[in-house]
């Protein structure tokens, strides 16, 4: 209960600390992204006119500045990660007070990319922030509660943004967006980041080495492999949902506000509830979970007809993208720890960026071959493969677990603690 009312109260000082600032620029973040994120397909395609072609274009583009990661991760070696998360996040909000000039879908597309390229320096440094500030015993319910009080207000400003959308013209109010944006970067750079022990510096573990003990890890690279799977599936829908939401079933700025509402209003129950299951399970078991319930996006999305078809399928997926969100780092950042984090990140970030690169090109060759719906079914199977693909991890793990239980039953005459995964 006491979680409930006063939920700082239920973890350390420490914690507590890093939470009283991540919360405000969280909240500057939403502001930002719900007046944002849920309209620019829709401004490309009924504002701008953008083919399915330009679509897979932005999405293609977008996920190459992902194979930076690498390059970013190497660049973070040694160094404060903070300074990381901050600036590039800035100046990639700060593009959209350039929305007033932008009047074609090329120079919008051009805006966005170069808006995620910024963004693509932010993910290692933020995992390995997230390594530092938060331990591992309360890592999952920070996390969540952060994206919960930031989701809360999220459903009132989605209402909004579309009505508002509807009556202003998004070049105006976007580079309002982008003001707050900038704000709750500049406020993030009070957030009390310790700094990493020097026996754990990534200094000490160059690329070379640590690209060569992952060829060694073959937990990991299952791990990956199961991702690039289910992230393909994610990818492939890239051009289709624009296209099927303003043509095939008429979505105008107002019911795309109301959409978005709803997939905050899934977020939220998302982000409460997340955190726990894997504090209480473990990061595999949640992503395993997150594969299925991401499975169910695509599958309702072809067979929409209508607007409750669509806000379920809006729904299930805001929940596949809180669980991802959250639970794929935290299963990185696990795996990792807190010297290598960022380095993890980053590979995972470089492989999506690969299927982010083909996919979206490939949803638009089977749009143009097999039609609007084509896609759909192709993506509910990769996903369900990655599901499998886990579920198999899974059992390897607990074989393992098994039989270092009973060896060590043996040796010691005691039951060690169960594995983490």
């Amino acid at each position: 209960m006491r979680s409930l009312v006063r939920p700082l109260e239920t973890f350390s000082p420490r914690v507590r600390r890093a939470l009283r600032i991540e919360i405000p620029a969280t909240l500057l973040v939403t502001l930002f992204g719900c007046l944002t994120g849920p309209f620019t397909g829709l401004v490309l395609r009924r504002e701008l006119g953008a083919s399915a072609w330009q679509l897979s274009v932005l999405a293609s583009a977008s996920a190459a500045a992902l194979l930076l990661s690498l390059v970013w991760s190497h660049a973070l070696d040694g160094r404060h990660p903070l300074p990381w998360v901050v600036w590039p996040a800035f100046l990639a909000r700060a593009l959209f007070l350039l929305t007033p000039l932008v009047h074609g879908a090329w120079p919008f597309v051009a805006l966005l990319v170069a808006a995620n390229l910024l963004g693509s320096v932010v993910g290692p440094a933020h995992a390995a922030v997230v390594a530092r500030v938060y331990p591992p015993g309360e890592r999952g319910r920070a996390l969540g509660l952060v994206r919960l009080v930031g989701g809360v207000p999220a459903v009132a400003l989605a209402l909004g943004a579309g009505h508002l959308l509807a009556q202003v013209d998004y070049r105006w109010l976007f580079p309002t967006a982008a003001c707050a944006g900038m704000a709750a970067s500049l406020w993030l750079r009070r957030l009390p980041v310790p700094e990493a022990p020097r026996a754990a510096s990534a200094r000490d573990a160059p690329m070379r080495g640590l690209l060569a003990a992952l060829r060694g890890d073959a937990r990991l690279r299952r791990l990956l492999g199961a991702a690039f799977v289910f992230g393909s599936g994610v990818w492939i829908q890239v051009p289709a949902t624009p296209l099927l939401m303003a043509d095939r079933l008429g979505v105008d700025m107002a019911a795309m506000g109301a959409l978005a509402a709803v997939a905050a209003l899934a977020g939220l129950a998302g982000n409460a509830w997340w955190g726990r299951v894997t504090d209480r399970h473990s990061p595999l078991v949640a992503l395993r979970l997150v594969y299925l319930v991401g499975a169910l996006g695509p599958l309702l999305y072809g067979l929409a007809d209508g607007p409750a078809a669509l806000a379920a399928a809006v729904a299930v997926e805001a929940l596949m993208n809180t669980g991802l969100d959250l639970v794929w780092m935290l299963a990185l950042v696990e795996l990792a720890g807190p010297a290598r984090a960022g380095h993890y990140v980053a590979i995972s970030a470089t492989l999506a960026g690969v299927r982010g690169l083909a996919a979206p090109l490939l949803g638009a060759a089977l749009i143009e071959r097999a039609g609007l719906l084509a896609v759909y079914p192709v993506a509910t199977g990769l996903m369900l493969g990655a599901a499998l693909l886990v579920t198999l991890e899974l059992r390897r793990a607990a074989t393992s677990a098994r039989s270092a239980s009973a060896a060590s039953t043996t040796a010691a005459g005691a039951t060690p603690r169960r594995q983490a995964w």
